[in-house]
C-alpha cells in the first residue's frame, strides 16, 4: 500500500534488518564506534556499485506512487546480494547513515550543489571525538575524510584522490577528485545537518532529474574508477584517462564490469523508454 508523504518517515534506526543483512553478508562482526570500525565499514560498502538501473525501474514500477519508489536498505542490501546492484547517492547514503547509526556512530545528511542543480548530492558527516569526517558512498569513497582545512587532502587510492576546500566566505567546502594530470570540481556543501522531511524532499523531487534520462553507473576497480553513461565508458586513474564506446557489447561490457545481468539492464533500458514517454504525456496535458 502506497504511503502518503505526509506521514512517511525516513528513520535510520527503523532498518534493522537491512543492516544485518549487510553486516552478515560482508562478514562485519560489530565493534566500538571508533575510526577503525568507520574504515571497515566503508571499505565494504565501496562494494555497492553507483547505478541508477535499480532506480529507473523503481521509478516505473511505481509511477504514480512516490514513496514506493524508494529503495530503503532492506531493498538495497536484497537487490546487491542477489543482482549485484547498488543505488545512487540518496538509498546509499541513507544506507550507510542506517549501518553507522545501529552500530553507535553520530553522523548526518548533508546536501550539495553541483553543476546540474542546487541540492543534486548528498552525502554523511560521521562526528568522532573532536573531528569531523566526509564519508560520501555516491562518489565511491573508500575511507573516511577528516573535515579541516589543514588536512585538504587525501587519497583514494595511490592513483586517485580527493581534496576539500574551505571558503570562508560562504561557509561552504569545495569538493573535488584529482589524478596525476587533472584537478576537478565535483560539489559544493555546507557543513549543516539536513532534517529527514528535507531529505526525503529531495530524495523524492531525484527522480525526475535529468539524470535519470540515461543509465548511468560507477564503480572502484583495478585501482582506478569506472564510469559508464550510456554507451559511454570511461575509466580514470592517476595517471590519466581511457575512453570506450562499448555500444557494440553493452550488455556484456556492463556484465562483465559490475556483474549486473544482461537481462536486468535490459528490462532497465525498456523502463528508461517508457518513463521517458510518461513524462512527455505528462507534460502535454499540463
Amino acid at each position: 500500500m502506497n504511503q502518503p508523504i505526509h506521514t512517511f518517515q525516513l528513520d535510520p534506526l527503523r532498518h534493522p534488518d537491512g543492516v544485518k543483512g549487510f553486516m552478515e553478508f560482508f562478514r562485519l562482526r560489530p565493534k566500538s564506534a571508533g575510526l577503525i570500525f568507520l574504515q571497515e565499514i566503508l571499505q565494504q560498502f565501496a562494494s555497492l556499485p553507483y547505478e541508477n538501473i535499480s532506480k529507473i525501474i523503481k521509478l516505473n514500477q511505481h509511477w504514480e506512487s512516490p514513496t514506493q519508489r524508494l529503495r530503503l536498505p532492506e531493498v538495497v542490501v536484497e537487490d546487491h546480494i542477489a543482482y549485484k546492484l547498488g543505488g545512487t547517492c540518496f538509498s546509499l547514503t541513507f544506507f550507510l547513515q542506517s549501518i553507522l547509526a545501529q552500530h553507535g556512530f553520530t553522523c548526518y545528511p548533508v546536501m550539495a550543489d553541483m553543476r546540474a542543480g542546487r541540492n543534486t548530492h548528498c552525502a554523511l558527516v560521521v562526528m568522532l571525538d573532536a573531528a569531523k569526517y566526509l564519508v560520501d558512498p555516491g562518489y565511491l569513497l573508500t575511507q573516511p575524510m577528516e573535515i579541516n582545512p589543514q588536512k585538504p587532502r587525501l587519497f583514494r587510492t595511490e592513483f586517485a584522490g580527493v581534496e576539500l576546500r574551505f571558503d570562508t566566505q560562504t561557509r561552504s567546502y569545495d569538493f573535488f577528485t584529482f589524478n596525476q594530470n587533472e584537478l576537478k570540481w565535483r560539489y559544493r556543501f555546507q557543513d549543516r545537518p539536513v532534517p529527514p522531511e528535507e531529505f526525503l524532499q529531495h530524495w523524492l523531487a531525484s527522480f525526475g532529474w535529468n539524470s535519470m534520462h540515461g543509465i548511468c553507473l560507477t564503480r572502484v576497480m583495478n585501482g582506478g574508477m569506472i564510469y559508464v553513461r550510456n554507451t559511454f565508458m570511461r575509466e580514470t586513474t592517476f595517471s590519466g584517462k581511457r575512453n570506450v564506446n562499448i555500444k557494440k557489447n553493452y550488455h556484456a561490457a556492463i556484465h562483465e564490469i559490475f556483474g549486473i545481468d544482461e537481462q536486468l539492464v535490459e528490462k532497465a533500458q525498456a523502463a528508461l523508454a517508457e518513463n521517458l514517454n510518461r513524462k512527455k504525456l505528462a507534460e502535454t496535458l499540463i
